[in-house]
């Protein structure tokens, strides 16, 4: 339990510097069209949110460890796939939170006929983020599924691809295309296979 409040206190306190530091340059900033110092309300909301963020990450990984501890033979060490999962899919939370209540209150029509797509896309990562903080096993699943998803939209995109113009889209595109699907399908076997990750999270 120590460690997670190390780990947490020194992310509190890098937050906390990068968020004043980025407060003063825009306060400082008198210049331009708006000025820098109109953005201050917009960073200081983001900054109180980058800590309740962290506060709530702290929340589930305590709880999961309490969870796990009630487990004969659950592992202790975070496996390096689950930790930059937890990164990937909280980024994804977080970011989802803003954009999606934004564009609620100031977007367009277009913005509000688009925003059950976005939440479509925005729920099963933030679903998954915590249930990996709070290490349940049908959060492997979960996050495999995603990768997997992932990968058959991306290959049903280049078939319709190759059904319309294939001569017109360059090589270089099908190549990094068909390195990320491969990685997806990669990712999700790993993710839904690796008997480490099976082992950390609590069934």
């Amino acid at each position: 339990m120590n460690n997670f409040k190390f780990i947490f206190r020194s992310l509190h306190i890098v937050w906390a510097i990068i968020g004043i530091s980025v407060v003063l340059i825009l306060a400082n900033s008198t210049k331009g069209h708006p000025p820098g110092i109109v953005f201050v309300p917009i960073a200081l909301a983001i900054w109180v949110a980058g800590h309740a963020f962290l506060w709530l990450c702290h929340v589930l990984a305590k709880r999961g460890k309490n969870l796990a501890e009630n487990r004969e033979h659950a592992s202790g060490e975070w496996p390096l796939t689950l930790v930059i999962l937890a990164f990937v899919f909280g980024g994804i939370f977080i970011f989802g939170i803003f954009t999606i209540g934004l564009r609620s209150l100031f977007g367009d029509n277009n913005s509000q006929n688009n925003l059950p797509y976005m939440l479509l896309l925005w729920l099963p990562p933030s679903i998954c983020f915590m249930g990996i903080m709070l290490r349940q096993s049908w959060s492997r699943l979960l996050a495999s599924g995603i990768f997997f998803a992932a990968a058959i939209f991306l290959l049903y995109r280049m078939i319709q691809r190759l059904g319309h113009a294939p001569q017109y889209v360059p090589a270089l595109d099908w190549v990094v295309i068909t390195l990320v699907l491969t990685s997806f399908l990669f990712l999700g076997q790993h993710i839904f296979r690796s008997s480490g990750i099976r082992a950390f999270l609590s069934k």
